[in-house]
């Protein structure tokens, strides 16, 4: 019966021991996951901050107003503009209608 019970108890702790095992496993996938994602979301994150930076340096140098002036259409004084389009689609011909052709005159024999 003592062998029995020591048993039992031993069969107890060892399934609460897997138990915990298994529970901090899966707690560590997790952390892990979620560590990578946020890494992931920090590098989106510094590419744009990177951006915004040099957005900031161009409006501050001055150099902002000049691309939106371009994007309106504004250009410098003396400077040659180009600009450049799609090429029109081509506007379809009408098909050609046969006119009627007339019937050939029948030509006078001479009498002789």
């Amino acid at each position: 019966m003592r062998h029995v019970i020591i048993s039992a108890a031993f069969l107890v702790v060892a399934i609460w021991a897997g138990y915990a095992f298994a529970q901090e496993a899966y707690l560590s996938h997790k952390l892990l996951q979620q560590a990578s994602d946020l890494r992931q979301q920090n590098a989106v994150l510094a590419a744009q901050n990177q951006g915004y930076h040099k957005d900031v340096q161009a409006i501050t140098s001055g150099a902002a107003n000049e691309e939106e002036a371009r994007l309106n259409g504004y250009s410098k004084p003396n400077e040659r503009t180009f600009l450049v389009t799609t090429p029109p689609s081509p506007s379809p011909t009408p098909p050609a209608i046969p006119s009627p052709t007339p019937a050939p005159k029948p030509t006078p024999t001479p009498k002789h």
